[in-house]
């Protein structure tokens, strides 16, 4: 199962923008029971009669993070600023909330603030950044399938993935693991290396190291979700691409391959993958990026490696109607064959006057990734959701792309949830009726 890439701080500033960029306040939730010392009561989280609506459970504010689970079913997280803490939800394939709990008592907004959730079994891991106690903080806590807290809250870094095993992240100079079903490790980088970037694979973590002339990957992890044994390959040397220096970089996995696209700064894509702790030879590709494009998001299937970059098309729009008016952004993908490095570029998007895109969401469905993004309308306020809708189009390992097509949300909020290798989800924060941003919202699961 392929991995989606995270490119760079710039699209996780792009995702939060995405998210409304700062908490909705609560006007409407019933705060959960709270001691004499304001924390919220972990004893007062309830559980939902199965059978009720999505629209039945509690309010929900930004930021919120979701994840697809078994049988089509999602969970979602949001910040709940009456019960001060974090309120997750299972939502069925038919749209039922299954269960609801509050966690994470105590939480409450910052402008860094920030969820992450990550499959963990038959439940889900969940990792906020923000206050807990009126004291920052960023930690991890497992969920069952019943969103019941398995163990306690713990501290984690900023670098964080998860496997089907375990969670792993990065203090800097070491790499832990919190397995789902045996005793946490940790792990000291090799020699003075610190800083790694990690990407998780099915079974094994990789650590992406920057060096003085290049970059260096580390590979942790097995099936038990331990340390296991510790690998490292050279991956690109700056010595190989003279002058032209590195512009970024974007990870991708596929199983337990890993693969690293370096793109530099005059527009050359080149292209290692990783298979069994072995680096393979080096693909220069032969397809340019214009410097003026953006690399948003790299993944891959089993057959293809696919490479999304935008083009600021304004230009064409009509002129007269304000700056909101003039924005648009062509969508293209770089296919790459994985058997035999063959190229195309698709088009998948020609760009929508008016609307702004990203972030940007893939996944894969079989033989082809699914590429999808956020489309924003460039003027918002409280009266309109800054969120249009969802795009989306699958690219194959051969032939035309799929249809392009768009579920229009108004959301104040949208994030991915994950591809199950037949569809994707994401979930969208949708207002109440006749409601505004300050009233906390409520999660649509958006299946494409």
């Amino acid at each position: 199962m392929a991995s989606r890439a995270h490119i760079g701080l710039a699209l996780l500033i792009t995702g939060i923008a995405a998210s409304g960029g700062a908490c909705t306040c609560s006007k409407g939730s019933a705060p959960a029971q709270a001691d004499a010392s304001g924390a919220t009561d972990p004893d007062a989280a309830r559980s939902v009669v199965a059978g009720g609506d999505a629209s039945d459970g509690g309010g929900l504010s930004a930021p919120i993070a979701a994840v697809r689970v078994e049988q089509g079913e999602v969970v979602v997280a949001g910040l709940d600023v009456a019960a001060r803490a974090i309120r997750v939800q299972r939502i069925s394939a038919k749209d039922e909330v299954l269960a609801e709990r509050t966690v994470f008592e105590g939480a409450g907004w910052t402008s860094e603030s920030e969820l992450k959730m990550m499959p963990a079994g038959a439940g889900v891991v969940l990792v906020w950044r923000g206050l807990r106690a009126k004291k920052p903080a960023r930690q991890a806590l497992v969920l069952g399938a019943d969103l019941a807290p398995v163990g306690e809250p713990a501290d984690v870094a900023a670098a964080s993935c998860a496997t089907r095993d375990a969670l792993w992240y990065t203090d800097g100079k070491r790499i832990h693991s919190r397995p789902w079903a045996a005793s946490a490790t940790r792990t000291t980088l090799p020699g003075d290396k610190e800083g790694a970037v990690l990407v998780c694979g099915a079974h094994r973590a990789f650590g992406l190291l920057d060096e003085d002339d290049g970059t260096s990957l580390i590979s942790w992890g097995g099936a038990d979700g331990g340390a296991g044994a510790v690998t490292l390959a050279s991956l690109f040397k700056e010595s190989e691409f003279g002058e032209d220096e590195q512009r970024e970089r974007s990870e991708y996995t596929v199983g337990d391959d890993v693969g690293v696209v370096r793109l530099s700064v005059g527009g050359a894509v080149s292209l290692r993958e990783v298979h069994a702790g072995a680096a393979g030879p080096l693909r220069r590709l032969k397809t340019i990026i214009p410097r003026d494009d953006d690399v948003v998001a790299v993944d891959a299937c089993p057959r293809a490696v696919v490479i999304v970059f935008t083009e600021d098309v304004g230009e064409a729009c009509p002129k007269g109607d304000g700056a909101a008016a003039n924005v648009s952004t062509r969508v293209k993908a770089l296919r790459v064959d994985r058997t035999t490095f063959e190229e195309s570029v698709v088009e998948l998007s020609p760009g929508m006057c008016g609307r702004e895109v990203g972030p940007f969401f893939t996944g894969a469905l079989g033989d082809a990734v699914s590429v999808a993004w956020v489309e924003r309308l460039p003027v918002a306020g409280m009266s309109r959701a800054p969120i249009a809708g969802l795009a989306h189009r699958s690219v194959p390992a051969g032939g035309p792309a799929g249809e392009l097509a768009r579920i229009e949300q108004p959301a104040d909020a949208l994030v991915d949830a994950g591809c199950d290798g037949a569809r994707c989800y994401a979930v969208a924060l949708a207002r109440r009726a006749g409601m505004d941003a300050m009233v906390p919202g409520l999660a649509r699961v958006l299946r494409y």
